[in-house]
């Protein structure tokens, strides 16, 4: 009965509206090669920033600022402004969800 309960909590995630858009900009943005461009640039610039950091070498500052200006120009683009609206969106219904099942699980077992 619980796992049915359960599997259909998942079912009606996964039939929500959240979840459909969330996923359509996801699949969106997989064909934005700019997005996806800017995202390793940043990823790669952070490797490198805390490696520097971490040998205690100032010139992480200056690649802190490289990564903060491709990062200006990534939340500035429009379908990945988009993307964290609807992930947003999404992560509240997720949130709604677990609040669910945590108090049903408080109700049950509680004493």
């Amino acid at each position: 009965m619980i796992e049915s309960s359960i599997e259909n909590l998942f079912t009606e995630i996964n039939n929500s509206n959240e979840y459909k858009e969330y996923i359509n900009i996801v699949n969106i943005l997989k064909e934005n090669k700019e997005v996806n461009n800017l995202i390793e640039e940043i990823k790669t610039l952070e490797k490198k920033a805390t490696k520097l950091e971490y040998e205690k070498n100032k010139k992480y500052i200056e690649i802190d600022k490289q990564i903060e200006e491709k990062t200006k120009v990534l939340n500035s683009n429009k379908e990945y402004q988009e993307y964290l609206s609807k992930l947003k969106a999404f992560n509240n219904t997720l949130l709604a969800s677990s609040s669910l099942l945590d108090e049903y699980i408080e109700e049950k077992v509680s004493i």
